[in-house]
This record gives structure tokens, C-alpha cells and sequence, in this order.
């Protein structure tokens, strides 16, 4: 399946085509990508913007991501950041070799197959978005569409330090019904400590629903505190696993203590069906 899938991908490249897969039915297609330019570098992460070249980019949903394609090496996944007809931008964290690759020497070209999972656009009044790491490129969309919609959008933004901290005001700017929250563990930028911890000057029972998008230690410290407040029902987190095909046909990605894969039915999932992530990723109570 992998060499196949990869093998379809390098021909695809090389003349530089769009393609519909035989995996039609779920609206998949590839793309070839060219550099446009680097927006911006931070410490072990880097925000590029890409065009697409002979093809249509999909179009992506809130939280749908797609298998990123570095030519020579493989495809992981990532969620694109902004995406429009011509553009698409991607958020990339140095994470392992792969990553390392592309924060350290941007590939030219590439290419993508998506869109991966599915589309997260609830309608809501006031929405809490809260990120960490690479999860927020899950959520920017998710705030551009929740504020275009009507919504009262707050958007926390946690990391380690400010030089962590993607420039995504660039994609907010035009949106006066998103407040962005910033905060930093070492206080360099915005409130000093974690993204849970800038919650603590906010009504977090007020909003319709709390979205996490980042690492597990974030979302479960946000799971914890959503169930002593009696908000489960109104959490959803956009999770990580490991993914090799995105089109549910390995089950690499399977949710534990359910058939539901990340890939087709997540990757954001309602607090009421992570007990069990839970158990599996949470550090015990101390």
C-alpha cells in the first residue's frame, strides 16, 4: 500500500499534473506544490507558503489536513494553517527526520493529498479555542470560519517561549470578533505560563464550545479541567496519532477503545469519547 501510494505521488511530481485517486467516492485528490516563499522561522519550526502548480488545491474544511509529500522521502501529515485557491501555508514543527527536513532545508517542491478527516464547523455564539505547538494550525481556520459565521471567537495561543510563537495574527487581522490570547511559560510574551493557565481570566462555562488543538499534556490538563467543571459536553479536542495512509484503510490511527479512525472521523472527537485517550495519555492525579 505505501509503495503504491508513494509510487502514485513521484509520477505525479515529475509532470508536475493533478490526479483523482481511486479513492474518489472520499473526495481525495493530489496536488504539486512549488515553494512560494518562507513567512516565517522560529526555534525548531517554520511557516511556509506554497503554490500549487498545474492543479486545483483542494478545498480543506476547519481541522482537515492533508499527507504532505516531501519528494524522496515520504508523506506525513499536517494541517494546513490557511489554504485558499492559490496559496496554501503549513505550519511545521521539528518533530523527527522528516520535519527536520523541512525545517532545515524547505523542499522547492512537494505535494499534497487531501483533504484528510473530517471538518469540524460547529455553530456556536462564543467559541474558546485553545492551542499549543503545531495544533494551532488546526485552529486559525477554525476561528476564521467560526468569526466570519458569527461567533464570538476566543483563541488561546500557548508555547514555551515567544520565539515559538508563529506570526499568526497575519491570518487574523481582517476578524474583529477574534480575541487572541497569548501566553508563554517563561513570560517572555503575552501571560506567563501555560495555555490552560491564561484560562484562569476567563469564563471558560460561557462559551457554546471549547476546542483543543496541541500537545497531550495540554488537552489533558483541559479534559481534566472541563470534567471538574461539569463541561465535557462541550469539550472537543483535535488529537495526534500516529498516521501512515490518512485514508483508513491501515487503522494505524484508531482511537483507543473504539473503531472510530482519526483519519476518517476525527481528528477532533467530543470530550465523551476520550476516557479511555485518557487513561492511555494523562499522567495520573497527583
Amino acid at each position: 500500500m505505501k509503495r503504491t501510494y508513494l509510487s502514485s505521488l513521484r509520477k505525479q511530481a515529475k509532470r508536475g499534473d493533478s490526479m483523482t485517486l481511486a479513492t474518489e467516492r472520499w473526495g481525495y485528490s493530489y496536488c504539486s506544490l512549488r515553494l512560494g516563499r518562507v513567512l516565517w522561522r522560529g526555534k525548531g519550526a517554520i511557516l511556509l507558503s506554497y503554490r500549487p502548480q498545474a492543479c486545483v488545491l483542494p478545498e480543506f474544511e476547519p481541522t482537515q489536513f492533508a499527507m504532505f509529500w516531501v519528494p524522496g522521502i515520504e508523506a506525513i501529515p499536517l494541517a494546513p494553517i490557511y489554504s485558499s485557491k492559490n496559496r496554501i501555508d503549513f505550519l511545521v514543527r521539528l518533530r523527527g527526520s522528516t520535519t527536520r527536513r523541512i525545517v532545515e532545508q524547505p523542499p522547492t517542491k512537494a505535494g499534497i493529498i487531501g483533504p484528510m478527516g473530517r471538518g469540524f464547523a460547529p455553530k456556536a455564539k462564543a467559541i474558546l479555542l485553545v492551542g499549543g505547538g503545531t495544533g494551532i494550525a488546526s485552529l486559525v481556520p477554525l476561528a476564521r470560519w467560526a468569526s466570519r459565521n458569527g461567533a464570538q471567537v476566543t483563541l488561546v495561543y500557548g508555547a514555551r517561549t515567544d520565539n515559538e510563537l508563529a506570526p499568526i495574527e497575519m491570518y487574523l487581522e481582517d476578524l474583529e470578533s477574534v480575541k487572541l490570547v497569548v501566553a508563554t511559560d517563561d513570560g517572555s510574551k503575552g501571560v506567563k505560563g501555560t495555555a490552560i493557565d491564561a484560562l484562569s481570566t476567563i469564563n471558560v462555562a460561557s462559551f457554546d464550545f471549547i476546542v483543543a488543538a496541541g500537545p497531550p499534556a495540554m488537552i489533558c490538563a483541559l479534559y481534566r479541567l472541563a470534567g471538574d467543571r461539569g463541561l465535557l459536553d462541550r469539550l472537543y479536542a483535535s488529537l495526534e496519532t500516529l498516521v501512515r495512509c490518512g485514508m483508513g484503510f491501515c487503522g494505524s490511527c484508531m482511537l483507543p477503545c473504539t473503531s472510530s479512525l482519526l483519519c476518517r472521523e476525527g481528528p477532533v472527537f467530543p470530550g465523551s469519547m476520550l476516557d479511555c485517550w485518557a487513561e492511555r495519555e494523562c499522567e495520573p492525579r497527583q
